[in-house]
């Protein structure tokens, strides 16, 4: 197996029907140069256009590859080159605007854009707000459509998922087993009020059960899952506004060898945006109405009873105390 040495940030984003092969995406995209304006007052005149202005454009772009999964993917692997300002613009001494070499940042952001049966898709090797702003704004914001329904990922999929491994279902098809849920995050009462649990008996823990039982919305779940040709931990978050799917996958994840050698930095985002969530997605549906209607009434009943009853030996609390 192959092991992702680091913790690693992903963002997915669908290219719309502008875009059919690999090919549209280096004619109209990999072309294309930003340049971001300095966004502060009293540049003096006669400033050279290239002192006011922040250079995007694409660098290191590889030829197309392939890779096998339940289908074939090809991809193409380039770097987002990205400059932008430091804090500090003017001298703090005479208040003359630096020359831009003093107030000069600079990143560089991965990228692979990924050809499916579903259309193409940027995988952005980050989910920082500002590197995903510059690198959208290379790529063409325009250029940006909603995620299709097989990455519509939301609280009741995650609520599923939690009524999966609390009533010990593991085995969520014949290739994916839910080894465990080690974390969540959600919201109760509104967006100002964000909890988040961590632990590798998260699903056991009675104030999970008790967060649970009250419906408030999951925003963000971990999950370790087993499958024949990988291990993989990480963090899937609710998508964002329809048209971002973040996921954090964690170090030590693992994926067996295959046949075009490509590192596994490149090969598990593959994996799990093209495999492994398009096919929780798909499970979940199957189940969703029966879930939704049945199941998740009677298990929250059933939970909810429980988190009564262990407060109550817990506090020494009489029935007749509530009453």
């Amino acid at each position: 197996m192959n092991y992702l040495p680091k913790n690693q940030r992903y963002t997915l984003l669908k290219l719309n029907n502008e875009f059919a092969t690999l090919d549209d995406v280096k004619e109209k995209i990999l072309v294309r140069e930003h340049k971001d304006p300095l966004a502060v007052k009293n540049i003096p005149e006669g400033t050279p256009e290239d002192e006011k202005t922040f250079l995007y454009k694409w660098i290191n772009v590889s030829e197309a590859e392939e890779i096998k999964f339940e289908e074939v993917f090809s991809y193409i692997k380039v770097t987002a080159f990205c400059e932008f300002s430091t804090r500090r613009v003017f001298d703090q001494s005479t208040g003359v605007l630096l020359p831009k070499e003093e107030r000069l940042n600079k990143s560089n952001v991965d990228v692979i854009f990924v050809k499916s049966e579903d259309g193409l898709y940027a995988v952005i090797f980050s989910a920082e707000f500002y590197e995903l702003r510059r690198v959208k704004r290379l790529i063409g914001e325009g250029s940006i459509e909603p995620l299709s329904s097989i990455h519509q990922t939301e609280s009741d999929l995650f609520h599923w998922l939690f009524y999966k491994r609390i009533k010990e279902e593991f085995e969520l098809s014949k290739d994916i087993t839910l080894d465990n849920i080690n974390g969540f995050t959600g919201t109760v009462l509104s967006e100002e009020n964000q909890f988040e649990g961590t632990s590798i008996q998260t699903a056991e823990l009675i104030i999970t059960k008790a967060f649970i039982t009250n419906g408030y919305p999951i925003t963000s779940i971990k999950i370790d899952l087993q499958m024949p040709l990988a291990a993989v931990t990480f963090y899937l978050n609710e998508v964002s506004e329809g048209k971002e799917l973040r996921i954090v996958v964690q170090k030590s994840s693992s994926i067996a060898p295959l046949l075009n050698n490509e590192d596994v930095e490149y090969v598990i985002p593959i994996y799990v945006f093209f495999y492994l969530i398009p096919e929780i997605v798909r499970l979940y549906k199957r189940d969703e109405s029966e879930f939704l209607s049945r199941s998740r009434n009677n298990f929250l009943t059933e939970i909810g009873i429980e988190v009564i009853k262990t407060i109550m030996a817990k506090n020494d609390i009489d029935i007749e105390d509530i009453k």
